[in-house]
């Protein structure tokens, strides 16, 4: 699943073409894949602005919001002329322009609401994992409110959001903390430590385009380049880059969760 580099990188992407452009109509060629809980107002607006809070792209618009999440395979794909819709295709919008956003989704699991309030989809989100809000102080306080497992806590998306498995498998490991460690009894330098790291981690995924293991694609159609840089994600059995013995694989937080168990203790 696409995690805030992927999202971000997409976000940036559509920024460049989609401001200032006014929907002409929005097709939901596969009806589960859009939501309008907003049917009391015109979709044909202009969008004026992209942003991003988590998972989760927000598309501002002159009076409601578009907002999706990629889910598993959701891609966007913009055309500046009439473009045939492949099977993949679910839903289409197009401009007055004659441009068009086509959102494309193998699994149809991805989706996108339109709301009259962003707080209607995101409202139980925790502070995305970029937000100013973030400082190694606001950080720390909520791992010392919280009894559990710091791998969960990351993944949970209500106290920060944007993880998910590849980032916080990486990020835990560049830390040198055990997936398991329960989030308050972490030592203080290590709350830091781990806070660094999520900022230094996702902002190289960024610049990376993100990671594509099977179906992330930009909306120029390139692939993330992170995972030529996994060190420990999907690296079961080969050697740990800091100690040479090898990388394990067990269930946390109900996922699969790959560390070096000699690297990253789990303190008793």
């Amino acid at each position: 699943m696409p995690e805030l580099p992927e999202v971000e990188t997409v976000a940036r992407e559509l920024r460049l073409v989609l401001p200032g452009l006014k929907i002409e109509s929005l097709t939901a060629i596969y009806p589960k894949s859009f939501e309008n809980r907003a049917a009391q107002y015109s979709l044909t607006q202009t969008i004026s602005e992209i942003s991003r809070q988590g998972k989760y792209l927000i598309f501002r618009l002159d009076n409601t919001f578009l907002i999706a999440h990629l889910r598993m395979t959701g891609v966007f794909s913009f055309h500046t002329g009439s473009e045939s819709t492949g099977k993949y295709c679910r839903v289409l919008i197009r401009f007055t322009d004659h441009s068009q956003l086509q959102f494309l989704d193998t699994r149809k699991f991805g989706r996108i609401w339109h709301v009259a309030e962003i707080s209607e989809i995101t409202g139980q989100l925790g502070k995305d994992a970029l937000d100013p809000y973030w400082t190694e102080k606001t950080f720390s306080t909520a791992l010392n409110a919280s009894r559990q497992g710091i791998k969960a806590l990351l993944l949970g998306q209500s106290v920060i959001s944007g993880l998910g498995n590849i980032y916080t498998d990486e990020i835990l490991f560049a830390s040198g903390i055990h997936p398991l460690s329960i989030s308050a009894t972490i030592p203080a330098r290590k709350k830091i430590e781990l806070f660094q790291n999520i900022h230094a981690t996702l902002r190289f995924a960024i610049g990376q385009m993100g990671s594509t293991i099977s179906d992330y694609r930009t909306v120029n159609g390139e692939s993330g380049n992170f995972q030529n840089y996994f060190r420990v994600y999907a690296q079961t059995g080969k050697p740990c880059p800091q100690c040479a013995r090898p990388i394990q694989r067990i269930r946390a937080a109900g996922r699969s969760t790959h560390y070096c168990p000699y690297c990253q203790k789990l303190s008793k």
